[in-house]
């Protein structure tokens, strides 16, 4: 699977040791950066690479990665087509894929261990959208009209240039 992956300085380490994990795992990894923490890098800026990444159909799903994860959600829910949801437990990556149809888990390196940030990217791509055999069919059928909803919303990303202080 291709995915897209980025965090300004704060998430930088999660994100290498996640990328590591993707790589060994099989999976075609685009890192829109950072690729180094000697500068301040604004999270608005890696949130937009991300948000391209998954407009322009270069990545099917993406992990955007900030200090609480709160800001790399912040920065990439403003974009068409892209659905993120920070995230802090197993549970909540599997629900925002199942549930919501979110292509974008946001971590917060200061909130999650690696090795629960690893447990949790493992699930939300393995997780299915709508894939609960148990909700009602009308249940269902909102989730996806809530999830359509939400892509169709928002602006088109561009082509953004890491951005420093």
């Amino acid at each position: 699977m291709k995915i897209v992956i980025a965090a300004p300085v704060k998430g930088f380490q999660l994100k290498e040791t996640l990328k590591a994990h993707l790589l060994w795992q099989g999976h075609d990894v685009i890192d829109v950066g950072c690729y180094a923490t000697d500068r301040f890098i604004k999270y608005t800026s890696t949130g937009e690479r991300v948000a391209y990444a998954l407009q322009n159909g270069e990545a099917e799903l993406a992990i955007n990665i900030c200090g609480s994860g709160t800001g790399a959600s912040i920065s990439i829910n403003k974009f068409a087509g892209v659905l993120g949801c920070a995230c802090e437990s197993i549970k909540t990556a599997v629900l925002s894929r199942v549930v919501n149809g979110a292509n974008c888990l946001c971590l917060g390196e200061d909130v999650v261990t690696p090795e629960l940030a690893r447990d949790m990217t493992d699930a939300f791509i393995n997780a299915v959208f709508q894939d609960n055999p148990n909700a009602d069919p009308k249940v269902r059928e909102f989730w996806k009209e809530a999830r359509d909803e939400m892509f169709a919303r928002g602006v088109k990303a561009t082509q953004r240039e890491l951005e420093t202080l």
